[in-house]
């Protein structure tokens, strides 16, 4: 018997598969917990009216992404610290703080986004990956300045 999947089934099939299961494991299992459906033409185009805007969405957030992406590349955050002899920092700027100004400046990026390998203990300018969709990656400058 086919069945579409509407959840992940262990050891069977993910959300959205259609697969062919025995009748009784369908009756008896899959229906009352309602993990699937019988695979009619209604439910079928049901499913494939889904995935189309599943992958509208999707297309959308790249798009979105994208555009900040954008803006991020030609942006450059200024930062200010305090600094001590020989220009060293005083601590380091972390994730957290490049997402405080780039909050401040308008960009709503979380700290978990920025990938900062380590944190940035000297003054002047680095480049800082942003991770903002699956494939969209902006790289943002980071100027330290002395306060």
């Amino acid at each position: 018997m086919k069945v579409v999947f509407m959840q992940d089934v262990a050891d069977q099939g993910k959300k959205g598969e259609v697969k062919n299961v025995s009748e009784g494991y369908a009756r008896n299992f899959l229906f009352p917990r309602q993990l699937a459906k019988p695979a009619t033409p209604e439910v079928l185009k049901e499913l494939a009216d889904q995935r189309a805007a599943e992958q509208k969405r999707e297309a959308q957030h790249v798009t979105v992404a994208r555009e900040v992406a954008a803006k991020l590349d030609e942006f450059t955050l200024q930062l200010h610290v305090k600094v001590g002899e020989g220009g060293r920092l005083f601590g380091a700027i972390t994730s957290k703080q490049i997402a405080e100004g780039l909050h401040a400046a308008g960009f709503s990026i979380e700290k978990k986004k920025i990938v900062l390998n380590d944190a940035i203990r000297t003054l002047g300018t680095t480049i800082v990956p942003i991770k903002l969709y699956h494939d969209v990656t902006a790289h943002l400058r980071v100027q330290v300045q002395p306060q």
